[in-house]
């Protein structure tokens, strides 16, 4: 195809010049918007409509003078000699007019434009062409890329498909032996993900699949916490219920499942028939396991994230501008899935630049993984774009930036020391050598620079280590492939490295749930493959129970407490967590939202809502006193008899914890606090956080 020579007949340069002088205007009117209302909307620059404007004249005249060099391009790298890719191009165009919310509507909100219908039919139609454009440049990668996929998949043996139909076993053998094993409770990240994912199937059950598309469409836009991932699951929900066990086997199947089956994959690509290799890399991130059974559906968005580097590992060859354009379009499916894997995309991004100046290499990758990884993120969600992933995370963050010793604790704890440094010695080792320098530096350098770049803005939790994952996992390959070459030296290196991690998490220990806890050096993971049990477990199901007659009797009720030993979101589900009935049909809404984290949520006037108070003693935080006033404050005030607690009543009964040495307190409001009692609690909030945000009527 790219040797092809391109004839042209008589009148057709006119003609051509002709079509991209239009294409051109097209494409300039509707990136002149766009780019109009994305500044507005990132960082309220307003730009006269004038000079943005001038992108469509500019675009037009370029498409005019350089048609043939346009021409050459698309002829090249995205099926411009086809015919039918002018079938394209119209339906991009009918496609961009049918949902014109999506493509201009909707971005183009809180822009302040006001155009007239022609003027948007015609930026509909340039980015219709725009969309034309780059489709053909993705149809031209995947046309590159199948073909190997589908020879590779033909090259399967029997004992390929047996050691798949393994791995799917001992997947979910342990999934299920875990999940049927656990008595403990889940609260946070790993509740939402779970209950959403419930939500959405109940939402694809009664109202349908438009309903349900239309919600995670939604949920890009509204939510951290997005629904993308849970279309994954839904099925298992709607076959089997709601309950943990089914949940953390849906993840197993459909997030972890893949993306081991990814991993040995790579691997076999390697080493013929590669069992060994694979198993290697697998037992030698034991936290891939423990992520997924504590139900973290995040590992979801390893799998693209991990299909792009492995992309990029491949030797040097023809496409690489189309290859590199996939490459982008899996890393914003990522970001899709769990908007924090923008940092990966971004250290991609970084290691591409580094790599193309250390090497003297073509600046096409970069430029094709800007575009793959640029254009559907900013055409399909601009808001996204500019309204969460260019938010000041680094300030409603502020509390969970816990300093460089959580940071590395986190790493120590799931991947351990010793492998840590097996892996840089290896990446080391691979820099030195000729024929694996390129990947070595580019292995080394591109989770180096994703680490600085997320603790810049917040600590990591468990699941934001997938980040490395992808790397991690290719260097192990890559190193294990290179040290077999060395026989009975290399895999005695490889079994040092190896053995000790995976079986350090199937020795007997407790684990602890605050990570300051656990000591700085920790040489092996400190994780238990064994499923956890909660001795408290039945107790906060008592409280829970105690609660919703307070819901029965129509009570508002709010709990002042947010530790990882008692939470709003852990006693929610409680029951579900234990796959225990529930006593009471009381609808559990009335138990409030009430804010936790100074810098993201402040103190809201919720607080004021609940006719109970239930109030922890010991005052119970996960992030210290100076973060998370909005907790201490009011408890500390209801417990002293100080600013509100004048509005209410301390009713004799108390619940207490005895495992954890947890009383909890109740507290009947008896009249609103006044200006004055409110103001009084402001006060002592802003004692510690001058600038926090507190409601006071």
């Amino acid at each position: 195809m790219q040797g092809r020579r391109v004839l042209h007949r008589p009148g057709e340069n006119g003609s051509t010049r002709l079509c991209y002088l239009a294409a051109g205007g097209l494409m300039g009117l509707f990136l002149a918007l766009r780019l109009r209302a994305f500044l507005v909307q990132s960082w309220g620059i307003v730009l006269p409509l004038r000079l943005v404007g001038l992108l469509s004249p500019g675009l037009a005249l370029l498409g005019a003078l350089l048609s043939p060099a346009v021409r050459g391009h698309l002829c090249r790298w995205a099926l411009g000699s086809a015919r039918w890719r002018w079938g394209v191009y119209a339906l991009s165009v009918a496609g961009c007019l049918r949902w014109r919310g999506i493509v201009l509507d909707r971005p183009l909100e809180g822009a302040g434009l006001w155009l007239p219908g022609w003027v948007n039919l015609l930026a509909l139609a340039g980015g219709g062409v725009l969309l034309g454009v780059f489709l053909l440049h993705l149809l031209f990668a995947l046309g590159e890329c199948l073909p190997g996929l589908a020879r590779w998949v033909r090259g399967l043996r029997r004992r390929d498909w047996l050691t798949l139909l393994g791995l799917w076993l001992a997947v979910n053998l342990a999934v299920f032996a875990y999940a049927s094993g656990s008595q403990t409770l889940y609260g946070w990240d790993s509740a939402i993900y779970w209950r959403s994912t419930y939500a959405l199937a109940e939402t694809f059950r009664d109202q349908g699949v438009l309903a349900a598309l239309r919600q995670v469409y939604e949920s890009i836009f509204t939510s951290d916490y997005n629904d993308t991932i849970g279309l994954l699951c839904v099925p298992f929900a709607l076959l089997f219920g709601p309950s943990r066990r089914v949940y953390l086997m849906s993840i197993g199947n459909f997030c972890l499942f893949p993306l081991l089956t990814l991993l040995w994959a790579f691997a076999r690509s390697r080493r013929r028939p590669g069992l060994w290799l694979a198993l290697a890399a697998i037992l030698a991130l034991p936290s891939l396991f423990y992520t997924a059974v504590t139900g973290f559906v995040d590992i979801a968005g390893a799998i693209p994230a991990a299909l792009g580097l492995i992309l990029c590992l491949r030797e040097e060859g023809k496409g690489r501008f189309s290859r590199f354009l996939l490459i982008g379009v899996l890393c914003a499916l990522a970001v899709v899935l769990r908007r924090w894997y923008a940092f990966y995309a971004l250290s991609v991004l970084l290691a591409l630049l580094v790599e193309a100046a250390a090497f003297r290499r073509s600046p096409a990758p970069v430029l094709g993984y800007l575009c793959g990884m640029g254009f559907p993120l900013l055409f399909f969600l601009q808001t996204f774009v500019s309204q969460r992933l260019l938010s000041d995370y680094a300030v409603q963050y502020a509390a969970y930036d816990l300093g460089l010793g959580v940071d590395f604790r986190m790493l120590f704890r799931y991947y351990g020391i010793w492998l840590l440094l097996a892996a840089l010695a290896l990446g080391v080792w691979l820099a030195l050598r000729r024929e694996d320098r390129r990947k070595g530096v580019f292995l080394l350098l591109e989770p180096s620079v994703c680490f600085f770049l997320f603790v810049q803005v917040q600590s990591h939790g468990q699941q934001h280590l997938l980040l490395y994952v992808p790397a991690l996992a290719c260097l192990l390959i890559l190193g294990f492939d290179r040290l077999a070459d060395r026989r009975r030296l290399g895999a005695l290196a490889v079994a040092a490295a190896v053995v000790p991690t995976a079986v350090s998490p199937a020795l007997p220990r407790t684990q602890g749930s605050v990570i300051q806890d656990y000591p700085l050096f920790m040489p092996l993971p400190t994780f238990s493959y064994a499923p956890p049990v909660r001795e408290d477990a039945w107790e906060v199901v008592g409280l829970l129970r105690r609660l919703d007659e307070f819901g029965a009797e129509g009570k508002q009720v709010g709990l002042l407490a947010s530790s990882f030993t008692l939470n709003a979101s852990l006693l929610h589900y409680a029951e579900d967590s234990l796959n225990a009935g529930r006593v009471s049909d009381v609808d559990r809404s009335y138990l409030a939202t009430l804010s936790e984290v100074d810098s993201r949520d402040g103190l809201s006037g919720a607080l004021y809502a609940c006719d109970i108070l239930a109030v922890a003693d010991p005052i119970q935080l996960h992030l210290g006193r100076e973060n998370q006033q909005a907790i201490w404050a009011p408890a500390h005030c209801l417990l002293e008899g100080e600013a509100i607690a004048g509005a209410y009543r301390r009713l004799e009964e108390t619940y207490t914890l005895e495992s954890d040495g947890i009383t909890v307190y109740f507290f009947e409001k008896v009249r609103e606090p006044t200006a004055e009692e409110m103001q009084a609690l402001a006060e002592l909030v802003h004692q510690t956080n001058p600038d926090m945000y507190v409601y006071t009527g």
